[in-house]
């Protein structure tokens, strides 16, 4: 049930924001943890660029799909999205970017980290 699960979800974030379509095709579909990463850096790419829509939409998304996900779901979403997001990440990023994070997805993150994000040299 997971592995489908994350199909679809995979598939829905292709059908909502299509401007991830070409990255995501950079990865066999099979590969769905490269996938979901792949919507994370998408995300921190919004933060650097300071597209707060974009990046907020993004957001909004996962955080309305951890509302209803299995536990397996919710694990793949915090590994694969939430611990990749700011890993690419400027000081502007970060600043723009943590505060648009809802609560529960910044707790996985502090969880993970232990701390806010900083920029990685």
């Amino acid at each position: 049930m997971a592995k489908i699960e994350i199909k679809r979800l995979i598939k829905e974030i292709q059908l909502l924001f299509p401007e991830v379509v070409p990255l995501l095709a950079e990865h066999e579909k099979w590969a769905t943890s490269f996938r979901m990463e792949t919507f994370a850096n998408l995300t921190t790419h919004a933060f650097n660029n300071g597209e707060l829509e974009a990046a907020a939409a993004y957001l909004d998304y996962i955080n309305n799909k951890l509302t209803s996900a299995s536990p397996p779901l919710r694990n793949f979403i915090d590994a694969y999205y939430v611990e990749h997001l700011f890993w690419r990440a400027t000081q502007r990023g970060i600043d723009l970017g943590w505060p648009l994070l809802p609560t529960n997805l910044k707790q996985f993150y502090l969880d993970f980290y232990g701390n806010i994000p900083t920029p990685r040299t």
